[in-house]
């Protein structure tokens, strides 16, 4: 089964980049088997649709609005999204909504699970997460990991002096 694990967001909006930043802390203290990617896919929207397309099974980690106080972490499938959860507060996120729609006209579309923390603030510019986010990453990794779990995928941490491999960019990742 391959997997990608794909961080969405922008960097320069606080909150909105939580899904890199998960990311980034996934690739830094695990090593993931050949058969899953760590991918950053930023704000690139459509242009992921390959790589989506590419996965059997697709992790997306991501800041949504679910009506919850900032900080809450949610885990759903995307096709079963609940109705309280808004995913147009933001350009990146319209974007991925279209990608997750034309997916099932390109063929066997993968499932897609997402892992969403309740944003704060997405507005701002800032390269800091709000300290309600910034207190919910561990929850999003382990989160994470429970689903890669789930799918039979257990990575092994990485050493302290174990150099992570470079997600950002695009760049993916299996070793």
């Amino acid at each position: 089964m391959r997997i990608l694990v794909l961080g969405v967001g922008n960097v320069l909006l606080r909150d909105e980049g939580v899904g890199v930043r998960v990311l980034g802390e996934l690739a830094r203290r695990f090593a993931f088997p050949e058969n899953v990617r760590l991918v950053d896919g930023g704000v690139l929207g459509l242009s992921l649709t390959g790589t989506i397309m590419d996965a059997d099974h697709v992790v997306v980690i991501d800041a949504v609005r679910g009506g919850k106080p900032p900080g809450t972490v949610f885990r759903f499938d995307w096709e079963a999204r609940p109705d309280h959860i808004h995913y147009k507060d933001s350009l990146h996120q319209i974007d991925l909504m279209e990608t997750m729609a034309i997916l099932p006209l390109l063929g066997d579309a993968p499932k897609v699970t997402v892992v969403g923390v309740e944003y704060e603030d997405i507005d701002g510019w800032g390269l800091y997460l709000t300290p309600k986010v910034e207190a919910a990453v561990e929850k999003m990794i382990a989160a994470v990991l429970a689903e890669l779990d789930a799918l039979g995928v257990r990575p092994l941490a990485r050493s302290r002096w174990e150099k992570a491999p470079d997600v950002f960019g695009g760049a993916s990742q299996g070793n």
